[in-house]
């Protein structure tokens, strides 16, 4: 009898699978990361172009560029909520990754289960057999001295 060759494939897949899993994960926290970054930065750009716009309003300027700064404010203002959605979808596929990661680490830990128990039932056999192949010998042994 000997150790089947089925876990350690198995096992080497499903650490495959995990591997995937985690890279998968290492790039949803970036994405996700980078659209706070980028969420940060137009925030920051909104409010200055707010207080820009809100001085300008004090001094004298023309209709048109009162009309520029509002339809820019506004542009802005449609980017943030696009990267908000953004990073709305970005958070529910790092989480679906988060997900898929612990499921395989659960496949992986269970293959390497399988094939230490298959590991051991094999060390269970030889020794038994071991023991049947003395137990045999010292009979034979013991048949001859009679």
């Amino acid at each position: 009898m000997q150790v089947r060759s089925c876990w350690s494939v198995l096992t080497k897949k499903a650490k495959d699978e995990e591997e995937t899993a985690q890279i998968a994960l290492a790039q949803a926290a970036k994405k996700v990361q980078d659209l706070e970054a980028s969420l940060a930065r137009m925030n920051t750009l909104l409010q200055e172009y707010k207080d820009k716009a809100l001085t300008a309003q004090a001094s004298l300027h023309s209709m048109a560029q009162t009309a520029n700064s509002r339809q820019f404010i506004l542009q802005l203002q449609d980017l943030v909520s696009r990267v908000e959605q953004d990073k709305i979808q970005a958070l529910a596929a790092y989480e679906r990754n988060k997900l898929g990661l612990t499921q395989a680490t659960h496949q992986r830990m269970k293959m390497e289960t399988m094939q230490e128990k298959d590991a051991q039932t094999v060390k269970t056999w030889e020794r038994k057999r071991d023991q049947k192949e003395m137990d045999a010998l010292g009979l034979t042994l013991f048949n001859l001295k009679a």
